[in-house]
Formats: structure tokens, C-alpha cells, sequence
């Protein structure tokens, strides 16, 4: 097991420079990535779409940001901090209103946010569609998230857009598969196995019988969950898989956040372990609630996506090592995408590398212990469980 445990974490951990530096060699010699104004003399008008606010587009959004001044499609400047941890309009806003650019134009009202509301989310879509298709004021858009994916990944329109950080593109029907997004105008970032990866370091650490998993009812939410790469595991790996899953319909913040807390307490006496998935309920508001009943009943937790929490008490997780390689994997796409590229023929998988966090208190907790390997492996290691008030 020690073997399978090193080498396991090292492959997490081993940042994937040919993917960083050469995302793909015949993309590279067909397509410059450096600034350059071809859009008949104009600059070229970018606009920006999510689902809602999530931690994850904020530091992506900003890495990319930084990234694009350093190769000079954008003045290098200070780049403002957010009013909070997940929230994007601040950036927007900055790019739009302060930041020098000869090539790259960023309109107040080009950015959009359905604030994960459903109604909200329908009558932006069509606004954003109708807007493609008779305006035609904007070149590129950078979509957020499955939400925004879903979205404007179809033949509705035909302007060019980038679908960065969404859960699975392919298991959410965004695109078509890995090699293909289905669309001559759409590509798709996919890590398609990084859930797997994730999976199999946590089973063999932890050697579960029984997993936990919550989820919101619904494509999106199966999606986020990884739903289906868990109970392919299962199968492989012999552990049974209990399942909580919340309704999709339209609720506010404080109710969906009380019905994860629900699904949390009545899984923890049916389970060993959780797979803690990517969920907007999942946040530093909500950490202590949900942690409270795995806590009781000794359940070990693993955090999908928020492994920034596991410092609240979550026994460990994994994430991106920083948002620079999937920056970088962007801003190479979107560089040769206003270079000339098509969207639907660059190359869209990309291994972020990840990062392992652990939390050795919550191991006293749970009782659990953690072989030296994962320690020894670890990037990040929190002696004590930080209480998430004082950074509120």
C-alpha cells in the first residue's frame, strides 16, 4: 500500500510541464499566441459569463488576468482584491474601467452573473444569445463554470467562447468528448479524470467500505459530484456508495445550504468515509455545520474541489498546486483563438497539477490515522483546526 500511496501522490503532485509549455505542438506551430490586432484594425471584445459567485473562477479569473500582462495582451498593473472570496465583478470591473490594453476590450456590460438562480440564469441566456446574434458587439466569451457552459455551448450563435472551469465538460454535456467539443465556435478545459485520481488515493488511504455522496438532483449537480466516476469506482474498488441527493428545484442560498447540512447529518451514521464534492453550499459559511455530524461519527472526509477548507477541519483534500498552469493553458487557448484559431480544434484536456492538503487535528478527531507518506507528501499541513469566524 506505502508504494501505491507515494507513487500515487507524486503523480498528483508532478507539475505537467509539457502541458504547461506545450499544450499541443501543432497548435503551437499553426498559431501564435503573442498580442496582435487582426479583428479588421479593432480590439477584440471579450465577454464574461458564470453561474454564480464560486471561489475557483476568482482565482482562475485573476491568474489568467496576470497572465495575459505578462505576455502583454494587457498592460501589467496592480490587480484590485475582490469584496470577498468567490465574487468576479471587481475584476471585471478593474479590466473594464482601469486597465490599458491595444488589443483586448472589456465592456461594463459585457460581464454576466446568474447569482445560481435558475430564473435568473434562463432570461440571461437569452439575452446573451440574442445579443450574439443581432449586435454582434462581442468577439469572445470566457464562460465559468458548467452553468455557463451548458449554456452557450450549441449552435444558437456562432461567436467563439472559452468554457473554463467546469466539473466534467463531457459528463455535463458541454462538449461532445474530449478530443471534440461537438463545435467549430466552442472549447472546452476537461481534467477528465481528475475525480478518479482523487478516488483512488483516498480509498487506498482510507480503505472505505461505505461513501458518501451529496448532490443536487439534477444534470449540473450529478455533474459537480462526479456522480458517475464514483460509482464506477465502487464497482472496481468494491465499496458501496450512499447517496443523498437534494432536490433541483430553485431555492434560496440559506435553503440549499440547510439541505446539504441535512443530507451531511443523515449520511454521517451510515457511512466511513465522504467524498466532500463541489457544491456552492460547501463553503466557509456552512463548514462548520457540515463537519459537526462527520465529526460524531468518525467519518473520514475528503474534500473534492475546497480543499482552501480543510483548514476548518476537513481531514484532507486535494486541489490545483495554484491557478498559474490553468491560467497559462488558457491564455495559450485564448491567445490562439484571436489569433485565428478554430475553438473546436485546439487541444482541450488539460492535468492540472494538484496539491494535497491535511489537517493533523482532525486525524485526533476521527482517530484516524495517516500514513507518513501522505504527510511526508503533503503541500499543505494545518496543525490545528482554524476556527472559518475569525476569517469571515
Amino acid at each position: 500500500m506505502n508504494r501505491f500511496i507515494y507513487s500515487t501522490i507524486a503523480g498528483l503532485l508532478i507539475a505537467v510541464t509539457i502541458l504547461i509549455t506545450d499544450i499541443c505542438a501543432e497548435d503551437r506551430v499553426a498559431f501564435s499566441t503573442k498580442p496582435i490586432i487582426t479583428n479588421s484594425g479593432e480590439k477584440w471584445r471579450i465577454g464574461y459569463l458564470e453561474g454564480g459567485p464560486y471561489s475557483n473562477y476568482q482565482s482562475i479569473f485573476r491568474a489568467m488576468i496576470s497572465t495575459l500582462m505578462e505576455s502583454g495582451w494587457i498592460e501589467k498593473a496592480v490587480i484590485p482584491e475582490c469584496k470577498d472570496e468567490a465574487e468576479t465583478k471587481t475584476l471585471w470591473d478593474f479590466l473594464a474601467t482601469d486597465a490599458r490594453s491595444n488589443y483586448l476590450k472589456f465592456s461594463i456590460d459585457a460581464y454576466y452573473g446568474a447569482q445560481w438562480n435558475k430564473e435568473k440564469r434562463e432570461k440571461i441566456k437569452s439575452n446573451i444569445i440574442k445579443r450574439l446574434n443581432s449586435k454582434k458587439d462581442l468577439d469572445l466569451m470566457l464562460c465559468f463554470g458548467t452553468w455557463a457552459g451548458q449554456d452557450l455551448a450549441n449552435n444558437q450563435h456562432k461567436t467563439s467562447i472559452m468554457v473554463l472551469s467546469a466539473s466534467n465538460a463531457v459528463q455535463s454535456g458541454i462538449i461532445k468528448s474530449v478530443e471534440d467539443s461537438g463545435f467549430d465556435h466552442v472549447h472546452a478545459f476537461i481534467d477528465p479524470d481528475r475525480s478518479k485520481r482523487q478516488l483512488r488515493l483516498f480509498h487506498e488511504i482510507a480503505g472505505f467500505k461505505k461513501l458518501g455522496l451529496a448532490y443536487e438532483n439534477s444534470s449540473s449537480g450529478r455533474s459537480y459530484a462526479a456522480v458517475d466516476d464514483v460509482i464506477q469506482l465502487s464497482q472496481e474498488l468494491g465499496f458501496e456508495v450512499v447517496e443523498c441527493a437534494m432536490p433541483e428545484d430553485n431555492q434560496t442560498p440559506e435553503i440549499e445550504d440547510a439541505q446539504l447540512v441535512e443530507c451531511y447529518e443523515k449520511l454521517a451514521p451510515k457511512i466511513d468515509a465522504v467524498y466532500m464534492t463541489d457544491d456552492s453550499s460547501l463553503n466557509i459559511n456552512t463548514i462548520k455545520k457540515l463537519l459537526s455530524p462527520l465529526f460524531k461519527y468518525k467519518v473520514a472526509m475528503f474534500a473534492q474541489a475546497r480543499y482552501d477548507l480543510v483548514k476548518y477541519g476537513i481531514l484532507m483534500g486535494s486541489g490545483r498546486s495554484d491557478f498559474k498552469s490553468d491560467a497559462k493553458f488558457y491564455a495559450r487557448v485564448f491567445s490562439k483563438i484571436l489569433n485565428g484559431a478554430s475553438p473546436g480544434s485546439l487541444s482541450q484536456k488539460f492535468e492540472s497539477p494538484l496539491k494535497i492538503a491535511i489537517n493533523l487535528e482532525s486525524t485526533q478527531k476521527l482517530s484516524f490515522r495517516l500514513p507518513i507518506e501522505v504527510i511526508a507528501g503533503a503541500d499543505e499541513i494545518y496543525e490545528k483546526i482554524l476556527d472559518p469566524e475569525n476569517d469571515k
